[in-house]
């Protein structure tokens, strides 16, 4: 049995919700309920008859889910009618001559991104990334995790409350609005790094017998194959909340990178050590990794690099395919977080999703901070649903079920942790894989799901919107989750 701690204090909001409808569905509900009940005061049946038909159809269209997602049959009509007439080209193609010229701009959901060189006060530039449409400014830094294979359960206890602290400062912190983790995974060369390791091991005869066999063990309990690995960390900051709001470009991105050194130094409590600042020819080799995989065996250093900021996109992309998303010489497939485990689970759980497999693969995972008196509100809102739905219980004769119970615990549970100071926020996680032979698509697939699988999360293919989701994988300041663009009132820059 294991000595490792628990986490089990994360949960959907669920609003005003009966059962397992939700706040807007439950006062549709009640509506139609309350105007056939007081209808017979009229004193016609015949229009009483009409309303209980109008609201069972109401009920039907409006309420019931019927698709995998949790969509009513309103909902996925509009969902599939917004889809027909969003666009009628599933296809790109970057060329000489092109019929609608886009300048600088990255095609798709990155075309607001805007590059910004800026000095990072230590002698060098470092890469900004400026979203035009919601005036956000991200900043990447690249990390290196310690990892939690060779490390002691204490120090590793240490990283997560560190971890949770971390979180809990960031609703203290206006000027944040959401902190993204990105772990990327693909097989590099085709070395047997076991083999070569015991054959060296063999020819060095006069390495010490103790040396030898710690080594010889550590390497059995490994992986035979290398694997490149990319860890990320980019900041998203909301300059339109600072006090007092930069009135330039110039004063917004320094105020950004005077910031930067506190996220560096509690990222190293939590086990992630800051390699460095990304620079824009970074940046510009990570995104064109993104779409062109077969770039990833090319060496090139940065006076090799691609300067331009449009190069940083694909050449060719095709969607016609609603569950596949084409580009250079990659295909991918993505899926969306839905809902997190049920049970208990240890700080291990999404090892499944970032150790490195045959397949290339990327988790983005984009935290979403409350602010402190936000996420009072919030958890009060949702200790008052779960009373709601208690008392609703209650008058309706029916037995409370054991998963409400614990979700109203739960509820109570994170209003008083909140209380004594913990944070609230939102998780969004972003799973991509890629291939280059679209041959072995599915076999990437039945991996990923499985690992979805052992992980316990639970999760969906981003069906109709493999292009968004897998920009918003990158982290790069792109979230379909929380708005694509704002209104020029609350969008900083504007």
């Amino acid at each position: 049995m294991t000595t490792n701690p628990g986490y089990s204090g994360y949960r959907r909001a669920r609003g005003f919700g009966i059962g397992k409808l939700g706040t807007r569905e439950t006062i549709i509900v009640l509506i139609a309920v309350t105007v056939v009940a007081f209808s017979p005061m009229l004193g016609n049946l015949a229009f009483t008859g009409m309303l209980a038909v109008l609201a069972f159809l109401v009920i039907v269209l409006a309420v019931i889910p019927v698709t995998s997602s949790g969509r009513t049959i309103v909902a996925a009509t509009a969902f599939y009618l917004r889809f027909a007439g969003a666009g009628n080209a599933s296809a790109y193609a970057d060329d000489t001559l092109e019929e609608f010229p886009r300048g600088e701009n990255l095609p798709g959901p990155l075309a607001p991104l805007c590059p910004i060189e800026v000095e990072d006060g230590r002698g060098g530039t470092q890469a900004l990334i400026w979203n035009r449409q919601t005036g956000l400014l991200t900043a990447p830094l690249l990390v290196a995790p310690v990892g939690l294979t060779l490390a002691d359960d204490a120090d590793a206890l240490t990283w997560v409350t560190n971890f949770g602290g971390l979180l809990a400062e960031l609703g203290h912190m206006p000027l944040v609005d959401s902190l993204a983790f990105i772990t990327e995974t693909a097989p590099a060369g085709g070395m047997n790094q076991r083999a070569y390791t015991l054959d060296r091991l063999e020819k060095n005869t006069s390495a010490p017998e103790f040396c030898r066999g710690v080594l010889e063990r550590l390497v059995n309990q490994s992986r035979a194959r290398t694997a490149e690995v990319t860890c990320l960390v980019t900041i998203n900051f909301n300059l339109s909340k600072a006090t007092p709001v930069p009135e330039t470009l110039q004063r917004g991105a320094a105020e950004v990178v005077n910031m930067l050194p506190r996220f560096e130094s509690s990222l190293a409590s939590c086990g992630m050590t800051v390699m460095g600042r990304m620079t824009r020819a970074g940046l510009i080799r990570y995104l064109r990794a993104a779409f062109d995989p077969a770039i990833r065996t090319t060496e090139l250093d940065e006076t090799e690099e691609l300067w331009h900021w449009k190069d940083a996109g694909p050449l060719r992309t095709e969607g016609s395919n609603p569950d596949v998303y084409a580009h250079d010489s990659g295909y991918s497939v993505s899926w969306v977080f839905t809902a997190p485990p049920n049970g208990v689970v240890r700080y291990r759980s999404l090892l499944p999703l970032v150790a490195p497999g045959r397949y290339h693969r990327r988790l983005c995972m984009i935290y979403r901070p409350y602010s402190a008196a936000e996420a009072s509100k919030k958890v009060e809102s949702e200790v008052n649903a779960g009373v709601f739905r208690r008392i609703w219980a209650q008058k309706t004769k029916k037995d409370e079920t054991q998963r409400e119970h614990d979700d109203r615990v739960k509820t109570r549970r994170a209003a008083q942790q909140e209380s004594l100071g913990a944070g609230l926020g939102r998780f969004t996680f972003y799973l991509t894989t890629t291939v280059r032979n679209e041959t072995t698509l599915a076999a990437a697939c039945a991996d990923a799901e499985e690992r979805q699988g052992q992980s316990k999360g639970r999760w969906r293919r981003a069906r109709k919107a493999q292009e968004a989701t897998f920009m918003a994988s990158l982290g790069v300041g792109v979230d379909p989750a929380s708005g694509l663009s704002r209104n020029a009132a609350d969008r900083w820059g504007a």
